[in-house]
């Protein structure tokens, strides 16, 4: 008998310890989606480790555990253990001021649920505490806490395995009625008191949130915009009062109902409900900084002081410039470049705010049209001018060069603000670089990817050279990689992967470059090759996801025709594949079934010899059945063109820089221009 007393007690011991250990606040604030977080309390005398206990949570109406959270860690006697929602960044300790005790990945989400959701807490196999109705989306219901929280009762001692809504205070964006204590009114983080609950108060107690700051506005447009505190108790035998300092107000209700001090009801218990009070500066003050404490305060309880701050500033004209511009540039003969734009905007403004473009740069209003060397953007009968965007290019005509200037914002009264510019009008492309391969490879993480470059002709700054991907058919990201200023030879291979330690273990060698965005493809992204800012060569469509296309290289390769490209575009016919999956379960190229290719690309239409001559082909494409050759040199041009296969089908020598195409056919040709010893390959394009 004895052993049976002991073993009751046992039991009895065990589910005690296990209830001591419950759910204290659910928080989701309105203002700050990656602030929300579960509180945990300790109601017993002793430590619990968490080793074994998990958090489950059902989402929305899901009758079944959607994503499980196991906790770490211990939790001390009369202590509370504070779960945030993940990525583990500095935003939970920026808004509450300390870390939490654990984090929740932001993949698996249990502690950032969107106030819809029921949670559950177990140890081991032992229901342990509960909120909410598994299988019933809280929409509507009494559970519903989102842009909210919800916080349990201070009378609460111990966890329920069955939801009882009177046990928590919730507050929520929406009314939900036929609930105990449930507040439709949304709350933002500083109603927020994670490791703080009324329920461990013995004697009487009042918690406030944190300090109010930034009540600010400029004068004579008061009052300030609102912020908010929160004040509670518990154990009260009067209701509390909330008194404003000199210069600020408060109110129950938002946008309504200043006063200099409100009135906080308590219920029969003693207890007032976390209540959110709201603050403004006063309309009609001189500027200053303005500093001060509220008060809350009951009888039987020290005053509690939440600090208010807020600034008044001089009505002077005032703008403001947000700025960040790319490079804008463009090709000889291309131009205007492609647009950019920054945003202005004032306030107290007795004049048009006037932008000023630099010489070689203009300025527009209006994306596409209107652009002219200075705009003017006239404020509102109140001087004031909202956020307004200024498009900025680098004007059309320009010879080869770099350009750099400052745009000027100005308007009466304030001081000048700058933007600075810059741009480039490059030289006509020399495609002296051309696409040859790209694979997707079988080793981890799919392994090496990448892709193989020819240089077609001598390059001494390689930088003005670079790469891209688009993937999955979402179009071109432009160019993401650039080459560093190094020279290339004509004849030479260049290797760029997504890393090296793979790629070298399985081709033998190692990449020339890494770049582990742009080339992380997948066998179904298209890639672009740049010259300038300008796309010389593309593989896939990158509008279109290659999968099931007739140029996927999923888990195998692509590789190009010798004696074949830059394309500008994407020809398939000037490729070859491998198929998909050709290379799964393969550990080196070399001893693949059907390996890559690599260094097997070559290009006829090369040549060993060139020098610093620029030869420019135009119209390019041509419709008129002639082309222009244009070069600093005088002496006559022997051009040949090639077709895609490489047959010679045009040579002639020209001395008046006129070509005539009217013999061939609309297609891709190739040109081979000689001139005093020097030779350059170029494309043309007949339609």
């Amino acid at each position: 008998m004895k052993k049976i007393y002991f073993l009751l007690l046992t039991v009895m011991m065990t589910a005690t310890s296990f209830g001591q250990v419950f759910i204290t606040e659910l928080a989701d604030p309105n203002d700050n989606l990656d602030a929300r977080y579960i509180e945990l309390y300790n109601a017993g005398a002793t430590s619990v480790d968490l080793s074994t206990w998990r958090i489950d949570k059902y989402t929305n109406a899901s009758a079944t555990v959607s994503q499980t959270l196991a906790l770490t860690g211990t939790i001390p006697a009369g202590g509370f253990y504070i779960i945030a929602t993940g990525p583990e960044d500095s935003v939970f300790f920026d808004t509450y001021g300390f870390a939490p005790n654990q984090w929740d990945p932001a993949s698996n989400d249990v502690a950032g649920s969107n106030g819809d959701d029921n949670l559950e807490l177990y140890n081991g196999a032992t229901l342990v505490d509960q909120f909410g109705v598994p299988g019933e989306d809280g929409t509507g219901t009494c559970h519903e806490f989102e842009d909210g929280r919800a916080e349990r009762k201070a009378s609460v001692t111990m966890g329920a395995t069955t939801w009882d809504e009177a046990e928590w205070n919730v507050w929520a964006d929406s009314t939900v009625s036929g609930c105990t204590t449930h507040v439709g009114t949304a709350q933002d983080t500083p109603s927020f008191d994670p490791g703080s609950w009324i329920g461990t108060a013995t004697g009487p107690l009042i918690t406030v949130g944190a300090d109010v700051t930034g009540l600010d506005y400029f004068e004579g447009n008061g009052p300030s915009p609102e912020g908010s505190f929160s004040v509670g108790g518990v154990n009260l035998t009067t209701d509390i009062t909330v008194t404003a300092p000199t210069n600020f107000e408060v109110s129950l209700t938002s946008g309504s109902g200043f006063t200099s001090s409100v009135t906080i009801p308590i219920d029969g218990g003693g207890v007032a409900a976390s209540t959110s009070v709201y603050v403004r500066l006063n309309s009609g003050l001189t500027p200053a900084t303005y500093t001060a404490d509220a008060i809350a305060s009951a009888a039987g309880v020290s005053d509690v002081a939440v600090s208010l701050s807020g600034t008044v500033s001089a009505a002077d004209p005032l703008v403001t410039v947000t700025a960040f511009v790319d490079p804008l540039n463009y090709s000889l003969g291309a131009g205007p470049s492609n647009e950019d734009s920054f945003s202005v905007e004032g306030l107290f403004l007795t004049n048009d705010i006037v932008v000023t473009a630099p010489t070689s740069f203009e300025v527009s209003l209006t994306s596409g049209s209107g652009f002219a060397s200075s705009v003017s953007i006239t404020p509102d009968g109140t001087g004031a001018i909202a956020s307004t965007d200024v498009f900025v290019r680098l004007a059309a005509g320009l010879p080869v060069n770099s350009y750099a200037g400052d745009v000027t914002v100005a308007s009466t009264g304030t001081t000048d603000q700058t933007v600075a510019l810059s741009g480039n009008v490059f030289g006509a492309a020399t495609n002296s670089l051309v696409l040859t391969a790209v694979f997707d490879g079988p080793l981890g993480g799919g392994t090496p990817k990448g892709v193989e470059i020819y240089v077609i002709q001598d390059i001494a700054d390689l930088s003005l050279f670079g790469l891209g991907s688009a993937n999955n058919g979402g179009g071109t990201d432009g160019q993401e990689f650039t080459f560093p200023a190094v020279s290339a030879s004509a004849g030479d291979f260049i290797y760029v992967a997504s890393e090296a330690v793979e790629f070298a273990n399985f081709f033998g060698f190692a990449p020339d470059y890494t770049a582990s965005g742009p080339m992380g493809i997948n066998g179904d992204d298209a890639v672009e090759l740049f010259e300038n800012g300008v796309v010389i060569d593309t593989f896939g469509d990158i509008n279109v996801d290659g999968t099931g296309e007739a140029w996927e290289y999923t888990d195998g390769w692509a590789y190009r025709v010798s004696d074949t490209g830059p394309d500008g575009g994407f020809v398939i016919a000037n490729w070859t594949f491998s198929g998909i999956d050709v290379l799964d379960g393969e550990t080196t190229n070399a001893a693949a079934g059907t390996p890559v290719p690599v260094g097997s690309y070559s290009n006829t239409l090369s040549t060993d010899s060139f020098t610093s001559t620029t030869f420019n082909v135009y119209p390019n494409p041509s419709t008129n059945g002639f082309v222009n050759i244009s070069s600093p040199s005088a002496e006559a041009i022997s051009v040949n063109v090639y077709d895609v296969l490489g047959k010679n089908v045009l040579n002639h020598t020209i001395s008046n820089n006129s070509l005539n195409v009217s013999s061939l056919n609309s297609g891709l040709y190739i040109l081979r221009i000689t001139q005093n010893g020097s030779s350059v390959t170029k494309k043309l394009v007949i339609k």
